[in-house]
């Protein structure tokens, strides 16, 4: 004992580690706290003996049964509990702990990226202004001659420079050091430069010509093969095998991989050479490898004895069960040598390389010992003469056509790494197969055919056939097929073939479909094919497509989340079965494989491989099927012993819901599930949703339900938001949206460029449930891409609102206003930033009863009730009968009811749900035939109906199954007839857009009242066939004054919008035509053509809400001023006098100016103009008056602040306003008449997240504004003459009249028009007459056009205050007015002459800011129709206001026409403008604006 001792303790000093000793009677947890006794007599390694010069390491043979008692996990825990282990700081250049952040786009990343390869060439117009030296010096000028100049230049310069003021020669030596250093700078520079190049080239012509040593990666690989081999080989083994197992001829009961090994000897690369002439993207090498293991010339003595030759030794197992016999077949001394190219070609994305091209130049060399009987001592095949040259032609035909020079063998590695399945379905396709006409064909022995069709993907295995029937040239099947694709590159073969009973089918012949057409439109019908064979007419086919594509994921709180669809494609992947139940096996070894099957079919939809002799299985087999509904599906797995020619037993069981089964994706690692029937075993599957683009699947009329109330949120500001323009010098343009459910339910207006907005809005937010959470989130508002987020703030409605009884006219009630100033939490983290002011206040909905949409099956379910066809005819059944044995026992049922809602040791909760049945009546589409699996473009889709689905021979369904408990109780609420619904002007108004034919594949948006934002947006149809069924909804504060558009927007969401048609009406005449039922709209396109037609149906909740005066329409809309006269202005002139003008400002932004009147402190204007007020209670309206001087600025003489809360709608007040002056006290009056027009007033975002501060009358028809209110007959425009006037038309209301209208973006007004006279005449204003080219050729020449350009106001500033001037084009002439001083709002009033007439329709206007030194920055550019704004013949004349684009702001002008040619053209001259009368408002980016069309006349 005390010798063993002795060596233990030896032992532990030589290893320098320690070395325990245990009680041999002790118990494992008694020896294991033994151990961690020394825990803290663990020394490290800088600790340890530096005498010790080796250490003898210890071997685990890993054959102890001792369980282990410390753990991992244990050991975490008690170190954190201990405190042992303080938090290391974090070091410097560490990897990050999180994500790293997002690189912004303006970032310059990458040579692409700085070289500005990528971005578009300049137009021709800027080409001038290049750089002075690209222009006026050449090529053969402009380089290392310049610098090289530059620098000779510096030296004459400096050298009389310092001479000249007397500098000392110190200085002269110091230019001199200078001029040296760059010279053998730039000398050093230029011969490696040119050494470079020479060694390139070189290079370049050895590399093409020559070839040359891989010694250094042969080196390299004989040290790397001796650690890589094992694994590899293992690997191998791993795969082979168990595909052996699966593979194994009928006559063997088993293949085995006993023994393999590649040996010591590593594969070696002979010679290599390069072609670097060849596409950038492309590398090609020609590389002669050998893998020559047997060759021991270049090895020592000792490496030879040491060697290994390769060794392959497959066990063969002949006989059955007990009675089997085991036979080695050994193969070695395997060699290989031949010359192989290889093309790769690049890209840009992981992992770089897209494609490999392999491909042998000559006929490889390859040699080998096989020994197929007596294993190390049999007899070698090659001996036997002949065999040996026959097995290698044999291999050189089957490689030749795959990879010998000219032929290649192609590796798609973007495919293969992408990580999806490379048979993933990207969407089903409906074919609905109706009639084939004058087939041509006969039988056998003659006859008439019985035709059925066969369909498959380019020929690649047949997915889906119909019934055949009897004896008939022009069948008619009219059956419903379901296909899962996963391309649509390839083509849809129809196969006509003639059913025989007793031999097989004859083929009549083909039709082809190229599956591209569906990516235009995705649902094409009554589509006809000729079927050919052999290049003949063989009769023609009809048949109806549809595609339904797999939705992409939708980025939620910065993550992938799919969308909540109850229509999809299911992937089941059984992955492998462990411990499963021998019991049933005579020699307790099974033969699993399983079978899948939908709800209680009796038809498995799908069966994985068969292995021999293992309990633990391991399949890694997927299929596809088609779920209609999700929440009724249950899937069936049953695990079968195969036996041959006996019984085939269940050995174990088991049902799954498919919402459990994708519920425990959840869970990382929890996707085994216990199988019943059974003493043990379990098996490991997954499943993978797809949703689908369905017609309601989304936000169908089944999962809307009607709202308790809304929420009147008022936001009033956000303080210290987050700046996410810093980098650019800019600040962002914040607004906030709200969300419940990822769903947007209302936006602010947009603040442009501050950090604390001010917003002071009140917007309504519908709700359904006191569960749900309101996310108001502060986002920066981009005009060309995707808004950026600046943090959220969470408001549970519970906070709001609690369920009540009290009264029955109302379930809710509010528990009182709530006012917050809530942090902004930032997307990551925990971190903080700004703060949001808002008032909250829930308003409950009239407990109406809820009259819902009618819904019914969805798209797939009512394609699935066709899908079997006419009654006549047979079901197809293939030679060898059915594919399900008669000795087969797995038909039998199983019993019914779930056997298990959770994986093993799963988390999430179990239990049954509600309203989901506890089995299913699912049957399966499929006709007979398991699925394909193993097709690479796609398969048949086994249809999972969630209720009662079509039989396996192709029968239609009786009806669907309800998805929930039917509930007999009556329906609660109170009873309100559409009248009395109607008469409640505050409440929410509920669409369901079903459907639409439209003129281009769009998505349709709803906007109501001020239409600043849309209410809410359906998705983009896939067809211009659309199928929507979209239920979405939206609050109107006033229902009588309410406006309705609809919009078709061509753009993806986010994106810049793309209005290709529009409907607008008064909401309550739209809620009265589509109360009742579905009604049919028609929209027109921007020529006033009606190619699209959206059908769709409404309700209407109200809500008690009361509005503050300032959320009324008679707040906002239009008011006429008219300036009057003045009285006792102050005097600054000498003479006592003054030349007083005054300025109207809105809201801090000019919207007027009056003329100038000289000398006189009584002045009488007479001017009227209008503008538009956004709220009257809430505007600074302000008038200044200033004195004009020639010379110096402006002075300014008084101003008075103008109420308009007081003004009442429809009537002139007149007004005399006091003047004050913080110097000269008050002094002066204005007198000024005011007319109030009411209109609902839209706010105009631009490319620069700004707004039109006057905004733009909402009622208006192409920018023209209309009257809003009871008997508003009067203004510009007039819509509502009386409620009789509107009258429904071909499915559309009409209540507008359509007057002429200017192009996008310009309104004009006819000089010397009186705006009093206008609103009193009771006729709407109307722009001229579109003039054809007849009438413009009336006056046989060109007239004389003068343009006057007035003034601009609202410029972007983007730095530095610019100085501007405006640059004027009409055909080919070109003007430009004088720079003025830096300002935003320029005046210019100068006057440019042009020759106009019908060949010059347009008038181009740029407005630059001027540098002296550098180039005029582009503050704007504008574009005027000038026959839309002044008649062809006579004198007209007429003020436009243009909005700028690639900037902001807005241009005014003068143009006046004489059409008489024989005036003399004037040139230029400066004149004082006379009129300034405007009603001008910019297009937003929701415009509503179209071109006039000829019908408007």
């Amino acid at each position: 004992m005390a010798e063993a001792n002795d060596i233990v303790q030896k032992d532990a000093d030589k290893a320098g580690v320690a070395v325990h000793s245990f009680d041999p009677d002790a118990s494992p947890e008694e020896k294991a706290a033994a151990a961690g006794k020394a825990r803290d007599q663990l020394k490290s390694v800088s600790q340890k003996d530096p005498g010790a010069g080796g250490k003898e390491l210890a071997i685990d043979a890993g054959a102890s049964n001792i369980v282990p008692t410390i753990t991992i996990e244990d050991a975490d825990t008690e170190l954190m509990s201990d405190g042992q282990t303080a938090p290391q700081p974090e070091m410097p250049g560490g990897m990050p702990a999180g994500p790293a952040p997002a690189i912004p786009d303006w970032y310059k990343v990458g040579w692409r990226a700085a070289g500005g390869i990528d971005e578009p060439e300049l137009p021709e117009g800027e080409e001038k202004d290049r750089q002075v030296l690209d222009l006026f010096i050449s090529e053969q000028y402009y380089g290392d001659w310049y610098h090289n100049a530059t620098i000779i230049f510096f030296a004459v310069f400096m050298s009389h420079f310092l001479t000249r003021f007397n500098f000392g020669w110190g200085w002269l030596f110091i230019i001199l050091a200078i001029c040296s250093t760059y010279y053998s700078t730039s000398l050093r520079r230029t011969r490696r430069r040119a050494r470079d190049d020479i060694q390139r080239e070189l290079v370049k012509t050895r590399l093409a010509s020559e070839h040359e040593s891989a010694d250094w990666l042969n080196n390299f690989m004989d040290r790397f093969w001796l650690i890589y081999e094992p694994v590899l080989s293992a690997t191998i083994v791993s795969s082979v095998d168990q595909v052996l197992s699966v593979s194994a001829p009928a006559f063997l009961d088993s293949l085995r991989l006993s023994t393999f090994t590649l040996g010591t000897k590593a594969p070696r690369i002979d010679k290599v050479r390069t072609f670097p002439k060849t596409a950038e993207d492309i590398v090609m090498m020609d590389w002669g490898i050998s893998f020559t293991p047997t060759d021991d010339t270049d090895m020592t003595k000792r490496q030879a004895k040491l060697k290994v030759n390769p060794k392959i030794v497959l066990s063969v197992r002949v006989g059955k069960g007990i009675a089997g016999v085991t036979m080695p077949v050994l193969l070695e001394d395997l060699t290989f040598t031949g010359l192989m190219r290889i093309r790769m070609k690049l890209m840009t994305n992981f992992p770089h390389v897209q494609l490999v091209d392999i491909s042998f130049l000559e006929k490889p060399v390859f040699d080998y010992v096989l020994k197929p009987i007596g294993g190390a001592h049999g007899f070698d095949i090659n001996d036997i003469p002949g065999l040996s040259s026959f097995i290698r032609d044999t291999v050189h035909s089957i490689l030749g056509p795959m990879m010998y020079d000219p032929n290649v063998f192609t590796l798609n590695l973007e495919q293969l790494l992408s990580g999806a399945p490379l048979d993933a379905a990207i969407g089903v396709l409906q074919v609905t197969v109706h009639s084939g006409r004058s087939l041509k064909g006969s039988k056998i022995g003659g006859g008439t055919p019985d035709p059925f069709v066969s369909l498959s993907i380019s020929n690649r295995g047949e997915l889906a056939r119909t019934k055949y029937k009897n004896s008939t040239y022009n069948p008619s099947w009219n059956e419903t097929k379901f296909l899962l694709v996963n391309s649509l590159t390839d083509a849809l073969v129809f196969t006509v073939f003639d059913y025989n009973d007793h031999r097989k089918n004859t083929e009549m012949g083909s039709a082809t479909f190229d599956l591209t057409k569906l990516q235009e439109d995705a649902t094409l019908e009554n589509l006809e094919a000729e079927v050919l064979k052999d290049g003949k007419e063989k009769g023609t086919l009809r048949f109806d497509l549809s595609f339904y594509p797999v939705l992409k994921p939708e980025m939620v709180d910065g993550k992938e989340e799919l969308p909540d669809t109850s229509v999809g494609i299911v992937r089941l992947t059984l992955h492998q079965a462990k411990d499963l139940d021998p019991s049933k096996s005579m020699t307790g070894d099974l033969n699993p494989f399983a079978k899948v099957f939908l709800g209680d079919s009796k038809s498995p939809i799908h069966s994985t491989t068969k292995f021999k002799h293992t309990l633990s299985p391991v399949w890694e087999s997927s299929t596809e099927f088609l779920c209609s509904d999700k929440h009724a599906s249950i899937i069936t797995v049953k695990i079968i012993d195969d036996r041959d020619f006996m019984k085939d037993p269940v050995v174990g069981y088991m049902r799954v819901r498919l919402e459990d089964l994708l519920e425990s994706k959840k869970e990382v690692g929890k996707d085994w599930w216990p199988l019943s029937g059974c003493m043990s075993g379990r098996v490991r599957m997954s499943a993978e949703w797809k949703p689908l683009n369905l017609a309601g699947s989304l936000h169908g009329a089944e999962q809307y339900t009607p709202p308790i109330g809304v929420v009147r949120l008022w936001l009033d500001r956000a303080t210290d938001v987050k700046n996410v323009e810093a980098a650019l010098g800019g600040k962002s343009d914040p607004y906030v949206r709200v969300q419940i459910n990822n769903v947007t339910q209302g936006r602010t207006e947009v603040v442009n460029n501050n950090l604390n907005p001010v917003w002071d809005q009140i917007i309504y937010i519908p709700v359904h449930s006191v569960r749900e959470t309101m996310l108001l989130e502060c986002m920066d508002y981009q005009h060309l891409t995707k808004d950026r987020s600046l943090g959220t703030v969470e408001l549970r409605v519970s906070d709001l609102a609690e369920e009540s009884t009290e009264d029955p006219q109302y379930r809710h009630k509010s528990t009182g206003k709530k006012e917050v100033q809530d942090p902004i939490k930032l997307d990551r983290g925990n971190s903080y930033k700004g703060r949001l002011h808002y008032t909250a206040e829930f308003i409950p909905t009239m407990a109406l009863r809820w009259n819902g949409f009618s819904t019914g099956p969805n798209e797939l379910q009512r394609a699935a009730q066709n899908a079997g066809g006419d009654e006549d005819g047979g079901v197809v059944t293939d030679d060898d009968g059915s594919s399900m044995s008669s000795s087969d026992v797995e038909v039998q049922d199983v019993p019914e009811g779930i056997t298990a809602t959770s994986p093993v040791d799963s988390m999430f909760a179990k239990g049954h749900r509600k309203g989901v049945k506890s089995t299913d009546t699912v049957k399966s589409t499929a006709t007979g035939m398991s699925a394909a699996t193993n097709q690479t473009n796609g398969s048949a889709a086994p249809y999972d109906a969630g209720g009662q689905a079509p039989e396996s021979n192709g029968q239609a369904p009786s009806g669907k199954s309800p998805k929930k408990p039917p509930q007999p109780k009556e329906p609660e609420g109170i009873v309100m007839s559409k009248d009395e619904v109607l008469r409640q002007q505050s409440g929410v108004v509920i669409m369901n857009v079903i459907s639409g034919q439209l003129a281009k594949k769009a998505r349709l948006e709803v906007l109501l009242d001020d239409g600043y934002w849309p209410a809410f947006t359906t998705v983009k149809a896939r067809s211009t066939h659309a199928q929507w069924e979209h239920v979405g909804e939206g609050f109107v504060k006033e229902l009588d004054f309410g406006r309705v558009w609809l919009r078709l927007n061509e753009a993806d969401e986010g994106d810049k919008d793309d209005v290709i048609a529009e409907w607008k009406g008064a909401a309550k005449a739209f809620l009265e035509q589509t109360f009742d039922g579905p009604t049919k709209f028609t929209l027109s396109d921007n020529d006033g053509k009606a190619h699209s037609v959206i059908e769709l149906e409404s309700r209407y909740v109200p809500v008690p809400v009361k509005l503050e005066p300032r959320e009324s329409v008679n707040n906002q809309g239009s008011i006429q001023v008219t300036l009057l006269d003045g009285r006792d202005i102050h005097g600054v002139d000498r003479g006592g006098k003054s030349d007083p003008f005054a300025v109207f400002n809105l809201n801090g932004a000019r919207v007027y100016k009056s003329q100038t009147k000289k000398k006189t402190l009584n002045p009488e204007w007479n001017e009227s103009f209008i503008v538009q007020v956004a709220s009257r209670v809430g505007s600074d309206f302000e008038v200044e008056v200033f004195d004009w001087n020639q010379i110096e600025q402006a002075k300014k003489l008084g101003s008075g602040q103008i109420d308009l809360a007081e003004l009442e709608p429809f009537e002139a007040v007149e007004k005399v306003i006091p003047l004050s002056h913080q110097k000269h006290g008050d002094k002066g009056e204005i007198r000024i008449r005011m007319v109030f027009q009411p209109e609902i007033i839209t706010k105009t975002r631009k490319a620069t997240s700004t707004f039109s501060s006057a905004g733009r009358a909402m009622t208006q028809i192409g920018h023209m504004p209309v009257g809003a209110g009871k008997g508003v007959i009067h203004g510009v425009g007039s819509v509502f003459k009386s409620k009789d006037h509107v009258k429904q038309n071909g499915g559309g209301i009409e209540g507008v009249d359509m007057p002429n209208e200017p192009a996008p973006g310009q309104a004009s007004q006819p000089i010397g028009a009186s705006a009093s006279s206008e609103l009193s005449s009771g006729s709407p204003q109307t722009f001229p007459s579109n003039p054809s080219m007849s009438s413009l050729d009336a006056n046989g020449g060109l007239g004389t056009l003068k343009v006057t350009v007035l003034d601009a106001k609202d410029l972007s500033a983007g730095g530095d205050t610019p100085k501007p001037y405006c640059v004027v084009r009409v055909a080919d002439k070109e003007y430009k007015t004088k720079h003025v001083g830096k300002t935003l709002a320029p005046e210019w009033n100068e006057t440019l002459t042009f020759s106009a007439g019908p060949v010059t329709p347009k008038l181009y206007a740029w407005i630059h800011d001027h540098k002296t030194i550098g180039k005029d920055r582009l503050l704007g550019s504008g574009e005027i129709d000038i026959w839309r704004h002044i008649q062809t013949n006579g004198v007209t004349s007429a003020e436009v206001l243009a909005e700028l684009r690639e900037g902001q702001g807005l241009l005014r002008l003068r143009l006046e026409y004489d059409a008489d040619p024989s005036l003399a053209l004037g040139r230029r001259s400066s004149n004082s403008s006379n009129h300034r009368t405007s009603s001008f408002s910019s297009p937003s980016r929701f415009s509503l604006s179209r071109k006039r069309h000829p019908s408007d006349d």
